[in-house]
């Protein structure tokens, strides 16, 4: 919010999702909602007989970052397409980068690692065609100001 109240909510609107599959890095097309990982962490409890007052304590463990779902258009035999195809069958950790429009013309970039666990395609009669993707984040993610998105050269 400003010095008048008023809301800097900004659209997802440019988003870039990067994925990098069988080493080699790749814009995911089409892109139309994108995963973000949860962060959440597990607890465990230390509770003994003389915890003050008979209440129960709790300290956090290990963190997990959950599984999201990527939602595209579906084109079938697109790179984006081939690759998802591929990095699901191979079942290896693939790294990803996600840039978020920010303040001031800059971008957001999010990158860690993910599987890919499944994707699931929708071809329905009057409708766009889908595919969403659901990846489990794994390991520690990264957040940092970027000046640009990465760019992809275009194949020759």
């Amino acid at each position: 919010m400003d010095a008048q109240g008023n809301s800097q909510a900004q659209s997802g609107y440019g988003t870039g999702f990067f994925l990098k599959v069988a080493n080699k890095w790749l814009e995911v097309d089409e892109v139309t909602q994108v995963p973000m990982a949860e962060q959440s962490a597990d607890e465990y409890e230390v509770t003994h007989f003389k915890s003050p007052k008979k209440k129960k304590e709790w300290r956090t463990g290990l963190t997990d970052d959950g599984e999201g779902t990527l939602e595209i258009n579906y084109i079938p035999g697109s790179p984006t397409d081939v690759a998802l195809r591929a990095a699901r069958a191979s079942g290896e950790v693939c790294e990803y980068e996600t840039f978020l429009p920010a303040p001031n013309g800059k971008w957001l970039k999010i990158s860690g690692f993910l599987i890919v666990k499944s994707r699931g395609r929708a071809v329905p009669i009057n409708d766009r065609m889908t595919q969403t993707v659901t990846v489990r984040f794994t390991g520690d993610d990264a957040e940092a100001e970027a000046a640009n998105q990465r760019v992809i050269a275009a194949a020759a």
